[in-house]
């Protein structure tokens, strides 16, 4: 498999695919629960993701947040919109696009839509940032003091964990410079990796949410940890490990 071959095919699927959003009616807006939305524009740029990258590896299977799964050996793990309530409203949102063998992420592509900015890696070759001009740069995780740089949490679905992630403000706060709440998942854990935050803290995330982010973020440098539905994603294990006892 030549994975750098392929990361190009998909970066330019990837971005072919968010020029249908353009070209739909995003008036079909259905809830899922509150503040969770699906549109139409979700089920058509994933039916495009499915057809081309199905194309691109006949024999890999999806792990699809709107279309369901067909697990293989190897798969594609999509999110078509992450962030649909932050499309809707006019805030940031990707597209984002992982390959997995055997459960291990092997690549990855976040592109962020609005500013045609586009994340990608591929395990073993670091992570890159693609301006909306095409210039490609290797990013790296920041360097911060013990109570310096900004950490960006996310809020669950779910409003009966409220009070979690709350009480994950709480303790992480005297850890932070700032606390931000931007969102969507894949692009938080994208600005962890190119050093303008910290860490990301969030609950109940599902594999679409992070897989691309993920491996972009632990070559870029940095890591992740699962503890419990709390989710962490920082620029270094010791980060990581200096919070996660607080949970």
């Amino acid at each position: 498999m030549n994975k750098k071959l392929i990361l190009e095919q998909v970066c330019a699927i990837v971005k072919k695919a968010s020029q249908l959003i353009k070209e739909i009616e995003r008036s079909d807006i259905q809830i899922k629960s509150q503040g969770n939305f699906v549109t139409s524009i979700d089920f058509a740029v994933d039916a495009y993701l499915k057809k081309k990258l199905g194309e691109l590896l006949p024999e890999a299977g999806f792990f699809s947040e709107e279309s369901g799964s067909d697990i293989r050996e190897t798969n594609w793990i999509i999110d078509p919109i992450d962030g649909t309530g932050n499309m809707i409203y006019g805030y940031p949102y990707t597209v984002s696009v992982a390959l997995a063998c055997n459960e291990e992420v092997e690549l990855g592509v976040v592109y962020h839509v609005p500013t045609k900015e586009l994340y990608c890696a591929i395990k073993g070759m670091g992570a890159y940032k693609q301006s909306a001009y095409g210039v490609m740069t290797k990013i790296h995780v920041g360097h911060f003091d013990g109570d310096e740089g900004v950490s960006i949490v996310g809020f669950p679905y779910d409003r009966s964990k409220t009070h979690q992630i709350l009480s994950a403000i709480e303790k992480i706060y005297p850890f932070s410079s700032d606390i931000k709440r931007i969102g969507p998942a894949s692009l938080d854990i994208c600005a962890v990796a190119e050093g303008r935050a910290k860490m990301y803290v969030e609950l109940d995330l599902q594999w679409w949410d992070y897989a691309a982010g993920e491996i972009i973020l632990k070559e870029a440098g940095g890591d992740m940890l699962v503890n419990n539905d709390i989710l962490i994603f920082a620029a270094d294990r010791n980060i990581i490990n200096a919070i996660s006892q607080l949970f």
